[in-house]
């Protein structure tokens, strides 16, 4: 049996992969934890670093790319723009406070604790600071997606990670001597030229295509795949990153696709049914436990970079429930949405590792800490939301 692992049938291994998209929600609820835990669970169990049943081949990295993208692209699609101008002040306050403290925090332990270069060291720190949506599809069940915390907690994300990413393109350029003179002025002009293209160009193409050209639901949604995954494509020439595309491009879209619309349950169904549980599936997949086996430097880099995030996540949440007066059920949400690790996580990981930053320690520690944060999260936001979702019915 062992001879024919890893399963390589294509056919047989989405067989696989849908029975488990099926079963976790199921098996979890038993427990009354999210079905994304048991996804996560399922990749780690069978991936290539446990028992070798799946690999993680270029389909999975294909389709687990798409499902991070497609979480941020949905969480911008589905924001309430009235709503996102009234708290817009919440959102920057955010998304400042939960970059500051993680970086400030994150380097001191790098740098003190971990004995990082100071290179290395603010491109670990930055890592603490950037977060992923996961969460968000719970949140939308849940019909939270109008609270000021979620808001809050949604644009505070696009703060975070582009200063993030801004952190991991002077650090990558420095390191590899681009940095020059002109560098600030072209790194401003380019994310000045691609911003403002998506969220002019993009929607006045949308609208001519649906008025002209869109037949029926069917080209209208291959139209809004074709443009969120052009605009992320297109995001590296910006010197940004495809995330960062997928959230503008949502937001680009966000008043020409109607929230209760047909298109809006496609895209919804889409992303919920494929394209989400293969990224949490490829997620757990890269997790491997052998490399603590290697020594105890694993296991304090690894011990470290999760107590980090947790604990700055955690008071940046609980600085915002304070300076703007949400309750403890909002501050635990905004936490649940922010402390998960993933898309901005692995770009600087992988880059520093490319670079000489970082060593296998490092990689697989950020492996844990996206694991760990993305096990914790549903719970936190699935347990408060609903509460916040009674109080709102009550």
């Amino acid at each position: 049996m062992i001879d024919h692992l890893p399963i390589s049938n294509p056919v047989l291994v989405f067989a696989i992969v849908a029975l488990l998209i099926l079963l976790a929600p199921i098996v979890m609820g038993r427990w009354r934890l999210p079905g994304m835990i048991g996804l996560l669970l399922a990749g780690a169990l069978l991936g290539p670093n446990a028992l070798g049943v799946l690999e993680r081949d270029s389909s999975f990295v294909l389709f687990g790319t798409v499902g991070l993208l497609y979480i941020m692209f949905s969480a911008a699609l589905e924001i309430d723009m009235t709503v996102l101008k009234r708290y817009g002040v919440h959102s920057v306050v955010f998304g400042l406070l939960t970059f500051t403290i993680p970086m400030g925090v994150g380097l001191v332990v790098a740098r003190h604790l971990l004995g990082f270069e100071w290179p290395g060291a603010i491109l670990l720190a930055s890592t603490f600071a950037s977060h992923t949506l996961l969460t968000y599809p719970i949140a939308s069940r849940l019909g939270i997606t109008r609270n000021r915390a979620v808001t809050a907690a949604v644009g505070g994300t696009i703060v975070t990670d582009t200063l993030a990413l801004l952190v991991l393109a002077v650090i990558a350029s420095s390191t590899r001597g681009e940095i020059d003179e002109f560098f600030w002025y072209r790194l401003g002009a380019s994310l000045l030229v691609y911003v403002l293209a998506i969220l002019i160009g993009l929607p006045i193409m949308a609208r001519w295509f649906f008025r002209n050209v869109a037949r029926d639901g069917v080209a209208e949604f291959v139209f809004v795949l074709a443009a969120v995954f052009a605009v992320a494509a297109a995001s590296h020439l910006a010197g940004s990153e495809p995330i960062v595309g997928a959230f503008l491009a949502g937001l680009a879209l966000n008043r020409l696709i109607p929230h209760h619309g047909t298109l809006m349950n496609r895209i919804q169904f889409t992303g919920e049914a494929i394209f989400i549980p293969f990224f949490l599936l490829s997620v757990g997949m890269l997790l491997d436990l052998h490399i603590f086996l290697s020594g105890p430097r694993a296991w304090a880099v690894a011990f470290a970079m999760v107590a980090t995030v947790l604990v700055t996540k955690w008071l940046a949440a609980e600085a915002t429930r304070v300076l703007l007066r949400y309750s403890k059920d909002q501050a635990r949400l905004v936490f649940g949405l922010s402390v998960p690790q993933a898309a901005a996580t692995l770009a600087a990981t992988i880059v520093g590792y490319d670079l000489g930053l970082f060593d296998d320690a490092v990689v697989n520690g950020a492996i844990l800490m996206i694991l760990g944060s993305c096990l914790i999260a549903p719970i936190m936001v699935d347990r408060h939301g609903r509460a916040l979702a009674l109080a709102a019915e009550a």
